[in-house]
This record gives C-alpha cells, sequence and structure tokens, in this order.
C-alpha cells in the first residue's frame, strides 16, 4: 500500500482523499437527511437570537459566543449551519493533510487522513447543532498556521503572531477549556529559543498571550455586567457541582438544603442507572430551584462555591473523581444522532452496529496508542542530556494538558471533549507506527 502511495504525487492523494469526503458525507446527507438538536443546542442557538436581535435582556451567560456567532451570521438558518460545517469539514481534510505533510511526509499525511475520514461520529457532529465541528476546525487551523507560518522561529514576523492569537482568542470564545494553549505556545516558545539571544523576539509570542488574556478579561468582564459574575459561563458552577457530586454528602450543614437535595437525587441515579451519576445536579435542578427559591445564575454560583470548599478540604477524593473524569475523555466518544432522522430504520440499526461495536473501539484503540506513545517520548525527553525542541511533542502537549483542564472541571460525557483533539492523536500514532515498522523493516 505504501509502494501505491508513494507512486502517487501530493495533488493526487490530496484529490482522492477529498472525493472521498464528498461522497461520506453525501452518504450521511441521504442516510440522515436532518438536524440533531440537543440541549446544548436550544443554549447556543438562544445566545445566536439575542445576538443577531441585539437585545440582551435575556441574557443569562449560559454559553461563549464564539459557535453562536456562527448560528447567528446565518441568521439562525440551520440549514446552513450544517453546510458551513460540512464545508469545515472539508477543509479540515486539506489543513490536516498540509500540516502532517510539512512535519513528516505525504504518506503519513494520507495515511492520517484517512483513518480520520473513516471514523462516523466526525461525520455526524458535522450535522449537529454542537461545537465539536468548528472547534476542530480553528483548533486545526491554529496547528496549521503555526507550522506553516513556523511561529516558533524568531525570525517569524510579529503579524503573524498577532493573528495566531486572534485565532486562538475565537478557539477560546467557542470552547473557554482551550485558554492554556497560548501559554502553552509562549513555553515552548522559549524552550525552544532559550539557548538564543530572545530578549529581542521574545514580545513576539508574548503579544499572543496579550491579545488571548485580553479577550478572556473582556469577555468574563462583560459577564460580571451582565449576570454579576466574572466568568465563562454560569455553567461553570455546575460544572464543579458535577465534579463533586460522588462527595457532596460532606457539605457543611451550612448548606444541608442543598446538599441533601443532591445526595437523595444521587442516590436514586445510582440504584437505577450508575452511569447518569454525573448528571445528578441537572436531576435535582428543578427541586433545587423551588426549595431555596434561588435563581439559576444564583444556585449555579452557590453550587460553585460549596463545590470549591469540598474540594479545598478533601483534595484525595477530588483528584480520584477528575482521574475518573480524565480515564473517561479517552473513552468511546458518544455519537450524536436522532435515530428518527434517518431515512431507514435500517440504517439506524446498520449505523449503530458499525458504531458501536467496531469503529468505537478504534478510537478507544487510537487513544491507548497515542498514551503509550506519549510515555515513552516524555520519558526520552526527560533523559535527554539537552533539551531538544520537538514540534510533534507540542502537539502531544496540547492534547494531554487538554485531557487533564477538562478533567479537573467538568464530570460527564467527557469523551465528547475528545473529538477535537482526534486528528493530532491520529497524527502522532501514525508518526510512531510508521516509524516503529520502517525501522524494523530496514534492521
Amino acid at each position: 500500500m505504501l509502494k501505491r502511495i508513494e507512486s502517487k504525487s501530493e495533488k493526487q492523494l490530496l484529490t482522492l482523499l477529498i472525493v472521498f469526503a464528498i461522497a461520506s458525507r453525501l452518504i450521511v446527507l441521504i442516510m440522515y437527511p436532518g438536524i440533531t438538536i440537543s440541549g446544548d443546542s436550544e443554549d447556543y442557538i438562544r445566545l445566536a437570537k439575542t445576538i443577531t436581535n441585539f437585545n440582551l435582556d435575556h441574557f443569562q451567560g449560559r454559553r461563549t459566543p464564539g459557535y453562536s456567532l456562527l448560528i447567528g451570521f446565518t441568521n439562525n438558518t440551520l440549514a446552513l449551519v450544517i453546510l458551513i460545517q460540512v464545508i469545515l469539514g472539508l477543509l479540515n481534510i486539506w489543513l490536516i493533510f498540509k500540516w502532517i505533510k510539512m512535519l513528516s511526509n505525504k504518506n503519513i499525511a494520507f495515511l492520517s487522513v484517512l483513518f480520520y475520514s473513516l471514523f462516523t461520529h466526525v461525520l455526524f457532529y458535522e450535522f449537529s447543532i454542537l461545537t465539536e465541528n468548528i472547534t476542530t476546525f480553528f483548533l486545526i487551523l491554529s496547528v496549521w498556521f503555526l507550522i506553516h507560518f513556523k511561529l516558533f522561529e524568531t525570525e517569524t514576523k510579529l503579524s503573524k503572531h498577532l493573528v495566531f492569537g486572534l485565532i486562538l482568542s475565537y478557539l477560546y470564545l467557542i470552547k473557554p477549556m482551550f485558554i492554556y494553549i497560548p501559554l502553552g505556545y509562549f513555553f515552548f516558545y522559549i524552550l525552544k529559543n532559550w539557548h538564543k539571544n530572545i530578549k529581542r523576539s521574545f514580545f513576539k509570542p508574548l503579544s499572543t498571550i496579550v491579545i488571548c488574556a485580553m479577550v478572556y478579561i473582556g469577555w468574563n468582564a462583560f459577564n460580571k455586567t451582565q449576570i454579576g459574575y466574572f466568568t465563562n459561563t454560569q455553567y461553570f458552577g455546575i460544572n464543579l457541582a458535577q465534579t463533586t457530586t460522588p462527595f457532596f454528602e460532606k457539605a457543611p450543614n451550612k448548606d444541608q438544603l442543598i446538599r441533601d437535595i443532591i445526595v437523595k437525587h444521587r442516590d436514586s441515579i445510582l440504584k437505577k442507572e450508575p452511569k447518569a451519576e454525573a448528571m445528578t445536579v441537572w436531576f435535582a435542578h428543578k427541586e433545587l430551584k423551588k426549595k431555596t427559591n434561588l435563581s439559576d445564575l444564583e444556585l449555579s454560583n452557590k453550587l460553585g462555591g460549596i463545590s470549591k470548599d469540598l474540594i479545598t478540604k478533601h483534595p484525595t477524593l477530588y483528584l480520584k473523581q477528575a482521574f475518573k473524569s480524565w480515564y473517561l475523555f479517552w473513552s468511546k466518544p458518544h455519537i450524536y444522532w436522532k435515530t428518527h432522522n434517518f431515512s431507514s430504520p435500517y440504517l439506524t440499526y446498520a449505523n449503530t452496529l458499525l458504531w458501536f461495536f467496531f469503529l468505537g473501539y478504534f478510537v478507544v484503540i487510537f487513544n491507548v496508542l497515542f498514551n503509550l506513545f506519549f510515555i515513552k517520548k516524555l520519558i526520552d525527553f526527560i533523559k535527554n542530556k539537552r533539551i531538544i525542541f520537538d514540534i510533534t511533542f507540542f502537539i502531544s502537549s496540547i492534547v494531554i494538558v487538554g485531557s487533564i483542564a477538562q478533567a479537573l472541571v467538568a464530570y460527564g460525557n467527557n469523551s465528547r471533549f475528545c473529538v477535537p483533539f482526534l486528528p493530532l492523536i491520529i497524527y502522532v500514532v501514525t508518526l510512531n507506527i510508521f516509524k516503529f515498522t520502517t525501522s524494523n523493516t530496514k534492521q
């Protein structure tokens, strides 16, 4: 197979991938002529209407505005949103191939994109009103921009760093957890150039951080003026409560009312459906509001305060729960679709079998291999007497830090957080397998 790939030009390989990508999306459209709307979707749609109507009367700070701006751009025409997401999916194919080709060769680029294109959950996210598609695009765009314009080189112009800061800022506005990437970039820039006289270029990566910091502070300050809290979203307190739910009974007596309601619902859920434990606070939400007489914002803030206190007083239990969340990050991703949207019940059955009994496990295999290769790379990185910069190690670190960051603040369907990282994971795994097989062949 490698010889056949090698015999074709880069243009031919990329054309094959794009044709395959277009064909697979047409097949999904025929099988699934509908749009997936979930509970999260309603929040994004609601915020989009707020933006397009220029009316903040009902603004509650439930979401950052990145994805809602896209919906608002289409004047809340969801079919057009799906079309844009499909186009972004095709652009992802081009971008992934290009930056992998720049880092390695066309063989690895082709195989990485081919593997990525085979996972059906990626396609179904393109037909959902959820952030995963646009998050993947801006994450991949930032990696391509970083590599294409050589942002780790001291000679790169300041303007490129400023544009990079804007890309990362919009990524933050789509998914706040990605605020760590500018800091990681700054750290690796210093790591790569520490032996040089970088005083003159030090401010270049710093400018990226400044732009991202300004956007971060600006959005949080806006929420402060609108909802009274300096926060990314009003859900932050609820997210923390989801993390502390397993040991919420340890909350003090001054919070007895909220504590007892949470524990009652948690214990009831554990008896009936243990996997739904993370949703306890949502099942208890109606009763909590009724008995506390708190608004959504006040309740979320109160839950956040209780959870922070629990985390401070019981760090071991918190870390145990964070590890569980981290583990779930690498598990088989949940696939978002509505069975009634399939054009035939037989197609529902076929896709369910394909994902839950085959492709879903391949995602897990890639995730496991990625972690093994990262551990090996980390050991080599530490053992090396000289600090050698490796951009692939930087890419791997983006994924690992992201997996830890989400685990520290969220507990639930954590595998969904892994979706935007999938192209990076596949590249690292494919690269290492390719190196291993070629080295063995030469021996």
